[in-house]
């Protein structure tokens, strides 16, 4: 849990960049208020969890070499 905590520390523009774009499209586009809070937090785990799998070792890295 922690890792994944670690992540997100670490995606805090990526935070700040989808918290302003949801305030401009629903205040500046009167867009739908749901489908906007459900894209921006769907970027913003997808992105995280993207940039913390960059970090472990693929299934196929960890078998031993011959």
């Amino acid at each position: 849990m922690n890792v994944i905590l670690e992540s997100f520390k670490q995606n805090r523009q990526v935070w700040a960049w989808a918290v302003i774009i949801s305030l401009f499209l629903i205040f500046v586009g009167h867009a739908p208020v749901l489908p906007i809070i459900t894209g921006g937090l769907l970027a913003v785990v997808i992105t995280s969890l993207r940039a913390l799998s960059y970090g472990q070792k693929k299934p196929w890295q960890t078998g031993t070499q011959r």
